[in-house]
């Protein structure tokens, strides 16, 4: 029961419902998110600390400056969710990928 408590208060605080960075395709209730890891490198490292508690290999969490993240989501009329996400290295300059 304060598990419950707990998350239904933080959803009458919280105001994200949606990911950060810039939403770059959408068809239908399906949505692609592009995030710099430069730009926001906490929100970045705590999508792969999700994705570690599902693959025991995924090494990457703290260097994601040099990362653009591509964050797929089902949307209806609660928010956006994460269904799952990809990585791809930039070449240090912002928007061109290696």
């Amino acid at each position: 029961m304060r598990l419950e408590k707990s998350y239904r208060y933080h959803m009458s605080e919280c105001t994200w419902r949606q990911p950060v960075g810039k939403e770059i395709y959408r068809k239908g209730t399906l949505s692609v998110y592009e995030v710099d890891g430069k730009d926001h490198k906490i929100y970045c490292q705590n999508l792969c600390l999700l994705a570690k508690l599902f693959l025991d290999h995924k090494t990457l969490y703290f260097d994601v400056e040099p990362f653009l993240f591509y964050i797929l989501c089902e949307v209806d009329k609660q928010g956006a969710h994460i269904v799952g996400y990809f990585s791809k290295k930039t070449t240090g300059k912002k928007g061109q990928k290696q």
